[in-house]
């Protein structure tokens, strides 16, 4: 790769992230000849078509695919060494963090990550919004979202995260349950009762599926008969019915007295959930997205039993 060729990094990942010459161009400010003139070169360079026109825009190649995170770290460091991304004061910003999450971190993170920001950056502001949509890559990239908090999954390859806390999955009935008349569930007892699952757009089983989980074979053979819009819905809804959950122990702990609930032991459900917080690989070196990543990792403390 000659020197004059590493100009050409900015079109690669420019192009990468847009998916569209056009809109390259128009990120770059440049001209779209300019922005095909250079992916010309890339093909030379680096012996791989890199993008192939499709019906939903430009998409990269195997090969882009694997040299993007590279070439768009590259891009970002050299970005923000420039002076104005070396200086953020908290108690100067105004800004407006939006937070995309499940809705079960309103009741525990989150909260500690209220008291922090009142005191750190008062001028500034947050707005959650519900998790609902799976294409984590493009809100972030565009920036419609800061964040995504959500049970850590290796599907988001292409997103940076940071694990900040892990919790275990408790199973919860009311305290009277005809059937779950002691303090423990085997397999076959879990599976014969009906569920209350955490609702999500195409995901009838819950949340938990689709994110690699050891116990996912089991989760996926629950028969659900109640979808909750959130987390603290269905602790009333378990109260009411014999159908039984599954629930985040650390929100067990703090509610379960609210509720005639009791938690069961389930010795085959053993595997902890990680929780992470994602970002998109453009704000990485940003001052100010990391003091907010950073914000949040403190909050989590209080929840990693430290």
């Amino acid at each position: 790769m000659k020197h004059s060729d590493y100009s050409l990094i900015p079109t690669f990942v420019a192009i990468f992230e847009e998916k569209s010459y056009t809109e390259a161009a128009k990120r770059l400010g440049i001209s779209q000849s300019a922005v095909s003139q250079g992916v010309t070169r890339l093909k030379e360079v680096f012996k791989d078509p890199l993008f192939i026109r499709g019906s939903r825009g430009v998409e990269p190649t195997q090969f882009a695919l694997d040299i993007y995170p590279t070439l768009a770290s590259s891009v970002e460091n050299i970005a923000y060494m420039l002076p104005e991304f070396k200086k953020f004061d908290p108690l100067k910003c105004d800004k407006e963090f939006v937070v995309s999450s499940l809705s079960v971190f309103g009741f525990t993170i989150l909260p500690e990550l209220s008291a922090l920001m009142s005191q750190e950056a008062p001028l500034a502001s947050v707005k959650v919004e519900p998790l609902y949509s799976h294409d984590h890559s493009n809100i972030l990239r565009s920036q419609q979202c800061d964040l995504i908090i959500e049970a850590y999954s290796n599907q988001s390859s292409q997103l940076r995260s940071k694990v900040i806390m892990e919790d275990t999955l408790s199973v919860m009935c009311r305290e009277d349950h005809p059937r779950l008349t002691g303090n423990a569930i085997t397999p076959e007892e879990f599976l014969f009762e009906s569920h209350v699952t955490h609702s999500q757009l195409e995901k009838k089983g819950g949340y938990l599926l689709g994110r690699g989980l050891k116990d996912e074979g089991i989760l996926g053979k629950r028969r659900v008969a109640w979808q909750a819009s959130s987390i603290m819905e269905m602790l009333p809804v378990i109260e009411r019915c014999d159908y039984i959950a599954l629930l985040p122990q650390k929100l067990v702990d703090k509610y379960i007295h609210i509720h005639n609930l009791k938690q069961l032991d389930a010795d085959f459900l053993q595997e902890p959930v990680k929780v992470a917080i994602y970002w998109h690989s453009s704000r990485t070196n940003d001052a100010m997205h990391k003091w907010f990543r950073e914000l949040f990792n403190r909050a989590a403390k209080k929840y990693r039993g430290v």
